[in-house]
């Protein structure tokens, strides 16, 4: 890919609304993911949760967006290793 390519980003998946929170949608148009923008004292910040559950805070849009899309993407794959199951029972 040329080094000036357009390449897409999470953002084209990102739909605000209301103000201050992005869904983020898939290819079938199915919410996965939100990230809100807080306000913590003086800092601003973003929360991003995947299907309700919390994934991690960041200070930039980009960056929120990114870690929701990520854990997406992530849960596609192989879990951690829960353990042999006992057959003895």
């Amino acid at each position: 890919m040329p080094a000036d390519a357009p390449r897409w980003h999470p953002f084209m998946d990102a739909v605000e609304s209301p103000p201050g929170v992005w869904t983020m949608v898939d290819s079938e148009g199915d919410a996965y993911g939100t990230v809100r923008i807080v306000r913590i004292g003086a800092e601003v910040g973003y929360v991003g949760e995947l299907r309700g559950q919390p994934v991690g805070r960041w200070r930039t849009l980009r960056a929120s967006l990114e870690g929701v899309h990520h854990a997406f993407i992530a849960s596609h794959g192989p879990r951690p290793f829960q353990g042999y199951p006992d057959f003895r029972a």
